[in-house]
């Protein structure tokens, strides 16, 4: 199975003709948001007793496609590629003059068995009764007026546009996300409001894109970004959303720049939502590979002492610098003997920490 959306999400018991091979356990996944979240929905009285508020609606439809997202997460954790049963709960939790809306999806995870035959009867069907309703035409209307704008270059992303490129998953726009977002970083250190809104509504949008849209864009970023600062904020949404990719941090383990490099290894040290057997045997070939490849970048050296005939060692940096603290860092560039900044990880922490994952992540399997 490719991944989570891959799995088949069936309200009822499966048809006659899928045959279930094991069940494996029920599985729950559970929202919560605040009824700010329905802003609109007493906006005007005409909105109310009209019949329905369209913003009340979207909001609804994006909070049960989340639910069975991670419902789908959960199934796949457990090896599961079907959800029977689904059932979806929408209730309103209140007390002290506030409340929320709770949704939870429950249904039972299997493991089924597809054959080609039915997977492409579904195809043609899906085929055949395609249709396209009017809110998906504007919908669409609307989103070629924002990729205009911002071909222009004078999107104003107000809440209104966070939203909607939000809710309907717009990654066209995530470009030009980035380049207002180096702008405001130019001038986090007089301005860091502004800077810190924008990266939660960034966080906010990466999580509502494709699973498989968000690792491509950030560790494409991640590899591609010039600008350290902002390739180091691109990092820290991989490790917010645990949207770790050992493969592709691998990748940038491997690549001839040592700040892309380094870039990888601070990726590997984030978490993803589970771990499987492939991922443990990955874990120790990376480790394996750091060990042998981060190698000390300064030379070391003895000079002797004044006053005495004993020789000290010392070592000399990349930049030219001779230094008498191996441990330290150098006094001319501020990085250690291995390449590493003050301000960065040591690699030695971040080696004892994926050996520790590793401990971990065997115990449990084993």
């Amino acid at each position: 199975m490719a991944g989570p959306r891959d799995i088949l999400v069936i309200t009822t018991s499966p048809p006659a003709d899928i045959k279930i091979k094991h069940y494996l356990r029920p599985v729950s996944a559970h929202l919560v948001a605040g009824t700010n979240l329905f802003s609109d929905f007493f906006a005007s009285f005409s909105d109310v007793f009209g019949g329905r508020s369209e913003s009340y609606q979207k909001q609804l439809t994006a909070l049960y496609s989340e639910a069975i997202e991670k419902l789908k997460s959960s199934a796949y954790e457990i090896g599961a590629n079907c959800i029977i049963g689904l059932h979806i709960d929408l209730d309103e939790i209140s007390g002290k003059g506030k409340s929320m809306f709770m949704l939870t999806a429950m249904g039972t995870a299997v493991i089924i068995e597809k054959e080609q035959s039915i997977k492409n009867s579904l195809e043609k069907l899906n085929e055949r009764f395609e249709n396209i309703g009017v809110d998906r035409i504007d919908t669409l209307r609307s989103k070629k007026a924002i990729l205009k704008k911002v071909e222009a270059g004078n999107l104003n992303l107000d809440d209104e546009t966070w939203e909607f490129i939000t809710t309907n998953q717009v990654d066209e726009i995530f470009p030009y996300l980035l380049i207002k977002f180096n702008e405001l970083l130019d001038h986090e250190q007089t301005t860091p409001t502004p800077c810190n809104t924008f990266y939660k509504q960034l966080v906010n949008y990466i999580d509502n894109l494709p699973e498989s849209k968000k690792s491509d864009l950030l560790y494409n970023q991640v590899k591609n970004e010039k600008k350290e600062k902002l390739a180091l904020k691109i990092c820290s949404i991989i490790k917010d959303l645990d949207l770790l990719d050992i493969i592709k941090s691998f990748e940038l383990l491997k690549n001839s720049d040592f700040e892309i490099k380094k870039r990888g290894l601070w990726c590997i040290t984030y978490d993803k939502p589970f771990y499987n057997k492939e991922d443990l045997d990955n874990l120790r070939i990376i480790r394996e590979y750091i060990l042998t490849n981060f190698v000390e970048r300064g030379t070391r050296t003895t000079k002797k002492q004044l006053l005495s005939s004993k020789e000290k060692e010392v070592w000399t940096c990349e930049c030219g610098k001779t230094n008498n603290d191996i441990g330290a860092n150098c006094s001319s560039c501020n990085k250690d003997i291995y390449g590493f900044k003050s301000t960065e990880t040591k690699l030695s922490t971040i080696e004892d920490y994926i050996g520790q994952k590793i401990e971990l992540i065997s115990e449990f399997l084993s």
